[in-house]
């Protein structure tokens, strides 16, 4: 499996269209290599490993099956975690059909992400991850997932929208409330160096 930093979208797009003809091997590779993003976001809705683990296979058997229908996209990941997060929550609501899908989502904002123990290496920074986790866990489960994706999947805020099955104002409104709570409860200047450290670019897009 190439490593992430050999793996352009570009790349990711020409082996999408090539599982779309009906090359297995490439709808594989696809899965391979965003299994980590699909199994990090999809564990923020169960801590159910084998159901997760089952309905990554159901997306791609799924996937598989309706390859002659399926359109193209620009944006393989966020198709996929779409199709992860819809899978999911039909699962989820099998038990309590009035779970609602907003209500579901668990971001983990209350202890270390597997991304900061890889890029935090400073004890001060650290410190601050910690505080700024903690108010994090604050916001709403929706405002919650918005910032995940934004911040640690590097969605953007269409790519979002697409994600969560809303509109792009509802995302915009989702996101400006989350920092405008987060600005009240932080030093603004902690808010901006927390979200730079998993993002830089998503930072000056947002603002």
């Amino acid at each position: 499996m190439r490593s992430p930093s050999a793996f352009s979208e570009k790349e990711a797009v020409k082996l999408w269209n090539q599982f779309r003809t009906g090359n297995g091997d490439a709808l594989s590779e696809l899965i391979r290599h965003y299994y980590r993003d699909m199994y990090s976001y999809g564990s923020r809705f169960t801590p159910d490993a084998e159901l997760l683990k089952d309905c990554i296979q159901d997306v791609c058997l799924i996937l598989w099956k309706n390859r002659e229908t399926i359109g193209a996209t620009a944006h393989v990941k966020f198709y996929l975690l779409k199709s992860l997060r819809r899978r999911l929550i039909k699962e989820l609501q099998k038990d309590r059909p009035d779970l609602r899908s907003q209500l579901l989502f668990q971001a983990g904002f209350d202890r270390e992400l597997p991304r900061e123990s890889m890029i935090i290496r400073d004890e001060q920074l650290k410190q601050l991850a910690l505080k700024m986790r903690k108010l994090l866990s604050q916001l709403s489960k929706r405002q919650q997932e918005v910032i995940y994706l934004r911040f640690y999947m590097e969605a953007d805020i269409h790519q979002i929208a697409a994600i969560m099955s809303v509109t792009r104002q509802s995302v915009y409104n989702l996101l400006h409330d989350a920092l405008k709570r987060l600005k009240k409860l932080a030093d603004p200047l902690h808010i901006m160096v927390y979200l730079l450290l998993h993002h830089p670019k998503k930072i000056s897009e947002t603002q």
